[in-house]
């Protein structure tokens, strides 16, 4: 049974802040920082690596990442309002009630409890008081894995509808002083899928690397023992446990996502050429496009709201989705590619067609 994307959904703050908002010292200071885990790039000695260099070559002197603007979320507002919004808005585009909805997938990067998830109040709130709510976290890569539990879940025949939220509300839980802090924006999104034809999921590839389980995480330091989250202790920020492992992988990042493009289509049975529109998380603004440099894609195939939004996390590929959509990019003969990496270390990638 064919699944399909019914409707897309987005929640973005009204408070919209510029550089101007980091004190005069925070250029020194991110310079200077020995905390770069997160933020430096090696260079690989491969294709993706000479693209990547080019483009760190234009934000060396840039503390703030190549990003302008961001949005910050009210301190008021819990990550699961934001999905909830964001739900309803989803649930709109697919001209669906709530309580046609068999199952909830939600992921938040900061989830108001350890557990349960966001997805009860999600349920609960948008009346799908008969489905099964429950998380799904594979951080940034989050989407492309709840897209692939849906889509079983609907071509098992156990779904109609299942809806998947997404939040990525961190600035409140992110040291302003951090060198990372700059490049990082509050979202939530959400997209419904059933079996009513509308965007279809034509391939799904996805792959978990847990040997750098470590290497991206919440942390209190850089060893494990020191992060139970039932222990008193200082604060917990997102870091490193493993540093060589997090620098690896951002060493990687472009390669990698090349590379699942690749064999989500090696399994679909396609060629690059196929894809007429490119979409990805943007962990940095140029990251998307380096990827479909890397795809041999022309730059125009690629959408990016880094500009606008800066990092969104597990959300940043969905924006980018009903960006392109805006951008009159569905419908016009070429597969839409959607790619997304998370620290666990998960990469997948799935392809839309929507003619």
């Amino acid at each position: 049974m064919n699944a399909y994307i019914l409707g897309l959904g987005e929640y973005h703050p009204e408070q919209t802040v510029g550089n101007e908002a980091w004190p005069a010292e925070f250029a020194l200071r991110a310079r200077a920082t020995g905390d770069r885990t997160l933020i430096d790039i090696p260079q690989a000695l491969d294709e993706a690596g000479r693209i990547s260099a080019e483009y760190l070559a234009r934000e060396e002197l840039d503390p703030f990442l190549g990003a302008t603007r961001r949005r910050i979320a009210p301190a008021s507002l819990t990550s699961f309002d934001a999905e909830i919004i964001a739900a309803r808005a989803a649930l709109a585009d697919a001209e669906l009630d709530g309580s046609q909805v068999d199952f909830v997938l939600s992921y938040a990067i900061t989830p108001e409890r350890i557990s349960p998830s966001n997805a009860s109040p999600v349920a609960h709130a948008i009346g799908a008081h008969d489905a099964v709510a429950l998380g799904v976290d594979t951080a940034c890569a989050s989407a492309i894995t709840q897209i692939q539990l849906a889509h079983g879940l609907i071509a098992s025949g156990q779904a109609r509808n299942v809806l998947l939220t997404q939040s990525h509300i961190l600035n409140r839980a992110f040291a302003r002083m951090h060198p990372a802090s700059p490049g990082l924006g509050d979202c939530a999104t959400a997209f419904v899928m059933g079996t009513r034809p509308r965007y279809r999921v034509l391939a799904l590839h996805s792959r978990t690397h847990g040997e750098f389980f470590d290497s991206v995480t919440w942390t209190r330091g850089r060893r494990a023992e020191h992060d139970q989250w039932w222990k008193t202790g200082e604060d917990f920020y997102i870091g490193s446990c493993k540093p060589e492992g997090a620098k690896y992988l951002m060493q990687e990042t472009v390669a990698y996502g090349a590379r699942t493009v690749r064999e989500v289509l090696s399994k679909a049975g396609l060629d690059v050429e196929r894809v007429g529109t490119f979409v990805s998380v943007q962990p940095r603004g140029w990251i998307p496009f380096a990827i479909a440099r890397c795809l041999g894609l022309p730059a125009e195939a690629t959408v990016c709201s880094y500009d606008e939004y800066a990092h969104l996390g597990g959300c940043g590929p969905v924006v980018n989705l009903i960006r392109a959509r805006e951008q009159q990019r569905f419908g016009t003969g070429g597969l839409v590619a959607v790619y997304a990496q998370g620290a666990g270390y998960t990469r997948g990638a799935i392809l839309l067609d929507t003619a």
